[in-house]
C-alpha cells in the first residue's frame, strides 16, 4: 500500500494507533481522593486490582471515557434505588456500583 511504509519497508502507524496505554494503580485513586474527583480512565488503560479496590474502599468513582448507552441509564436508577432504599448514600456507593458493572461487560 502507498504511504504505509517508510523508507526501510517498516510498517508506519496511524495516528489511531498511537492511543497510549496508561496502568491505573493505587497512587492514582488516592490521588483522585486528595483531590476530590472522578478518576477518568482511557478506552486502552488498565484499572490493577489494587487500584480498584483501593477506589471501592475510598469511595473514588472510576469512570471510563466513552462510557455511555444503557449501563450511564442503568448506573443512575442503582444509585437512585439505593439512596431511596437506605434513606442516605452510603460511603463508596460509585465505586461499588462501577464494580458491578464493569463486572458486567
Amino acid at each position: 500500500m502507498a504511504g504505509e511504509h517508510g523508507t526501510h519497508g517498516a510498517y508506519r502507524r496511524g495516528a489511531a494507533d498511537h492511543v497510549r496505554r496508561r496502568f491505573i494503580t493505587r497512587t492514582h485513586v488516592e490521588d483522585a481522593k486528595a483531590g476530590g474527583r472522578t478518576l477518568r480512565v482511557g478506552p486502552r488503560d488498565v484499572v490493577t486490582d489494587e487500584a480498584a479496590q483501593r477506589a471501592a474502599d475510598l469511595g473514588v468513582r472510576i469512570e471510563r471515557e466513552g462510557q455511555a448507552g444503557p449501563s450511564a441509564d442503568l448506573r443512575r436508577a442503582v444509585r437512585a434505588a439505593v439512596i431511596a432504599e437506605l434513606g442516605r448514600e452510603p460511603a463508596g456507593l460509585d465505586a461499588a456500583i462501577d464494580k458491578v458493572l464493569r463486572s458486567q461487560t
